[in-house]
């Protein structure tokens, strides 16, 4: 079973990814947070095989939070959900330490695919 983390500071956009993750045989979805400070906390004190993390949130945004949780969690698997397609944004977030980065026009399959 792959436990998930998401993080996105849209409600909906968070329901959005849960209802395809739920319904997707060996993908659990442990907690979410609508922000970078959340997270942050939430992982300093749990774990999952998978964060999905937005860019682009009020107060820390992904990549700080992406730096922060690999300074105590080195072995997390970070996704980034951004916007942003054009660089400096994919290179900015792979030297964060994420081990990807997917668009927020992603489809359904590539998602589950990043995630396995």
């Amino acid at each position: 079973m792959i436990s998930v983390y998401l993080v996105d500071d849209h409600e909906l956009v968070r329901t959005g990814i849960r209802r395809i993750l739920e319904d997707e045989r060996g993908i659990k979805v442990v907690g979410e947070a609508g922000d970078g400070e959340t997270a942050v906390q939430w992982c300093r004190k749990n774990e999952a095989d998978v964060i999905l993390m937005d860019m682009n949130m009020p107060g820390i945004g992904g990549l700080e939070a992406t730096r922060k949780i690999l300074r105590f969690q080195a072995h997390a698997k970070i996704i980034v959900l951004t916007i942003h397609t054009e660089d400096p944004f994919p290179t900015k977030v792979m030297q964060a330490g994420a081990s990807g980065y997917l668009t927020k026009g992603a489809t359904s399959p590539e998602v589950l695919q990043a995630i396995r």
